[in-house]
């Protein structure tokens, strides 16, 4: 298993010609047949696409595929790869700080804050930040998160939602993963998990509703507890989701925690730094 690290995660609009992405090969999905498209999964969270009388370039993702070296890639309105450049290493934060992990037996450790009541749940939707531009999905998720715990002191949750390849080739999608806070709420005599997507709903929803966003059959998604359990079976099923808590960054942090049993304990602020300054803009 591979730690990655993901630079965007967009979900907003389909790549057009001429696009360029800045990231590394994740892994190369040659199809189940001969007329299989073959498909391209970046770290950047992007599924482009290699036509397959396209052998120069066919053979050179081969070739870097374990590599992990950092390269611009063009792609035409069809998000077929037409160019790969060698690109400069971005500066990164630090992943494996050990200062911002702590062995865990099991991810019950971490205990959420369940707000009183929906309205409450609502006004900390409504007040939250909200900019238009296409940005990564895991730096809204953090700057949101990080607020609401500085201004409430609310230890929400997160939620990721994975796309199998079965469903990323049946419906041409362009994305394998989506993550948005969700949050705990006393309704009534219950408490309620609501997502808190403020990108891409109106207000705290059910995760059944949220899935459905990006779920063009509106087919249902397990739950599953291990990164693992979606990786490893790429093909299965169309989509997965995971509950984790609210330091979780990036897919990567889910696998640190399968592999080696660490999770994030608090909040790595070049995360947070490099979250507020790509999706709003802000240095603090």
């Amino acid at each position: 298993m591979r730690v990655f690290g993901l630079l965007f995660c967009f979900l907003s609009l389909p790549l057009f010609a001429g696009t360029q992405l800045t990231t590394q090969i994740y892994d190369i999905d040659y199809g189940k047949t001969a007329q299989d498209e073959i498909l391209i999964f970046l770290t950047s969270g992007n599924v482009v696409k290699v036509k397959r009388e396209d052998q120069a370039l066919l053979k050179k993702f081969t070739a870097e595929k374990s590599a992990r070296r950092w390269f611009t890639f063009t792609m035409d309105d069809d998000r077929f790869v037409v160019k790969m450049d060698p690109s400069e290493t971005p500066p990164l934060p630090p992943e494996e700080d050990e200062k911002f992990f702590t062995p865990m037996n099991t991810t019950s450790e971490y205990v959420p804050t369940t707000i009183k009541d929906m309205d409450t749940a609502k006004k900390y939707f409504k007040e939250a930040r909200y900019n238009p531009k296409d940005s990564q999905c895991f730096n809204r998720a953090m700057v949101w998160s990080y607020e609401w715990w500085r201004k409430h002191s609310l230890k929400s949750n997160k939620i990721l939602i994975f796309f199998t390849r079965t469903y990323i080739r049946r419906y041409n999608f362009e994305w394998w993963f989506h993550i948005a806070p969700y949050v705990h709420i006393k309704d009534g005599d219950k408490v309620v998990e609501r997502v808190m997507d403020v990108k891409y709903s109106r207000g705290p929803i059910e995760f059944t509703k949220w899935t459905n966003i990006f779920m063009r059959n509106d087919a249902p998604c397990p739950v599953i507890t291990k990164y693992s359990e979606y990786a490893d079976f790429p093909y299965t099923g169309e989509c997965y989701i995971i509950r984790t808590h609210m330091y979780t960054y990036q897919p990567a942090d889910l696998q640190m925690y399968d592999s080696w049993g660490y999770q994030k304990d608090k909040f790595n602020m070049d995360e947070v730094r490099g979250a507020y300054l790509e999706a709003f803009d802000e240095r603090i």
